[in-house]
């Protein structure tokens, strides 16, 4: 999993959003590009390598290594 860059798209949550929530195409895919803008962002800030779908149709993070050692400093 560790080499998952981005493997799910704004199509792909698009349509995830349309069968979960109920939304409509246009409002589907406005809602996924903002998801999507969120995970680059976080990407950015070095939070995420990556997002996709699991095996459950689960959308998930794929957290940075630095992420990782924060979350184990505070435990």
């Amino acid at each position: 999993m560790s080499n998952i860059i981005e493997s799910a798209t704004v199509d792909d949550i698009a349509l995830y959003l349309q069968r979960e929530e109920g939304l409509d195409l246009a409002h589907a895919r406005e809602q996924a590009k903002l998801v999507i803008d969120g995970f680059i962002d976080m990407q950015e800030k070095g939070l995420i390598k990556g997002w996709y779908f699991d095996e459950q149709s689960h959308l998930e993070l794929l957290p940075s290594d630095s992420a990782m050692k924060i979350i184990a400093n505070q435990k």
